[in-house]
């Protein structure tokens, strides 16, 4: 039994490591981290947070298609405000247009 405990200490637990050895830089935090997700691609997420919604269409979302999804100062994920966009929200293109505001 102890031949069996000490085997098993060694196996998990004999070798130790220095300190800051398990410990790696973050990499850097880039704007291509994050991602347009939702049916529609209105939300803008971190990876791996991918969102389902409802597969709706509204006016507006047709404003998200070109819009910037990228890493905000304050470090979170969202749509980058631009003169843009924000003409766009305020009056979206007809349902039937398609295309975004130029």
């Amino acid at each position: 039994m102890r031949a069996a405990l000490l085997i098993v200490l060694l196996a998990c637990g004999g070798s130790k490591s220095k300190p800051g050895d398990d410990t790696k830089p973050s990499p850097p935090v880039s704007a291509s981290d994050c991602i347009k997700t939702g049916c529609s691609g209105t939300i803008c997420a971190e990876p791996g947070k991918e969102v389902v919604t409802t597969c709706e269409f509204k006016p507006e979302y047709a404003c998200y298609r070109d819009a910037a999804c990228a890493r905000q100062g304050d470090g979170s994920c969202g749509w980058t405000t631009t003169p843009k966009l924000t003409a766009c929200l305020a009056h979206p293109p007809a349902a039937d247009a398609g295309d975004t505001p130029q």
